[in-house]
């Protein structure tokens, strides 16, 4: 097993990509530390490792929140004597604010501070506040998730998620030149298209409220928009191109996190990784 005795903490990994990347790192031999927002998706995930003969601890709360951070990685510490990987998964695509604005530009910035709280600033925090901690022991791996969106810009998930996965991504490779010296490797994962809630659910809306793809199931018109059968209605952009014409799964983010914190990669720092089906070049 690549990570037996290392100990990771992923956030936000109750479902989805989270819940995958936990899985898959615990398959490799890891203790798990889990985080998500609520207690009842924490649990499952932490059940799910703890079939898999591996250890794991839950720690619900929004990691967005300093104090859940620290609470995290002390837990961690007490625990298990140790922290070796730091997955951070937090990240949000809706543009609906948190609170609403009010005065000209009140709906703008709203939006603006609700998409930069949950997909950059909650990462940029819980870097900082695990790096001492890598730092004294000389040794750590950090996995930003981003998204081909902070590559790309995908016009229908808008400039907001666009700009601070690209934020996230130029970080990163701030970051790995910081902690490099100290043996600590810092990468992001950038998912392209992953069948989880977000696109469950542009799906479901899709096929309900778009005459031309009416009956058929969410599921279809998904698998049609990665073969690049059909585009994004409203939207005056070409099919998406996908060389290898298939989805991506939880579990293939899980792999490529599995490779980065491995030491199969202990030379590679500061790089964005896409996991994509070949979309994007670059």
């Amino acid at each position: 097993m690549k990570l037996e005795n290392k100990v990771a903490i992923v956030t936000a990994a109750g479902r989805g990509i989270g819940r995958g990347i936990a899985l898959c790192l615990a398959e490799e031999g890891a203790s798990v530390v889990v985080n998500s927002y609520q207690e009842e998706s924490t649990k499952s995930t932490v059940d799910e490792i703890i079939k898999k003969g591996r250890k794991s601890l839950g720690i619900a709360g929004d990691i967005t929140k300093p104090d859940i951070m620290f609470k995290v990685i002390d837990y961690a510490i007490k625990t298990f004597g140790r922290i070796d990987i730091l997955v951070n998964n937090v990240g949000l695509a809706s543009k609906t604010p948190k609170e609403p604005g009010s005065g000209p530009l009140g709906e703008i910035i709203a939006m603006w501070d609700s998409l930069y709280e949950q997909n950059l600033k909650a990462a940029v925090l819980m870097c900082e506040a695990i790096a001492p901690h890598f730092t004294e022991q000389k040794s750590g791996k950090i996995i930003n998730i981003a998204s081909v969106a902070g590559k790309f810009g995908f016009p229908n998930i808008g400039g907001p998620y666009n700009s601070m996965k690209a934020g996230l991504i130029n970080y990163t490779q701030g970051l790995a030149d910081r902690l490099g010296p100290d043996n600590i490797n810092v990468n992001c994962v950038c998912p392209g298209i992953v069948y989880t809630d977000p696109y469950r659910h542009i799906s479901e809306m899709v096929v309900k409220n778009q005459p031309e793809f009416k009956g058929m199931e969410p599921r279809e018109w998904f698998l049609g928009l990665v073969e690049g059968k059909h585009q994004y209605p409203g939207l005056n952009i070409p099919p998406l191109l996908l060389p290898m014409k298939r989805e991506q799964t939880v579990e293939d983010i899980g792999r490529a996190v599995v490779f980065l914190v491995s030491e199969d990669s202990r030379n590679v720092t500061g790089q964005s990784f896409n996991v994509d089906s070949g979309m994007i070049k670059s």
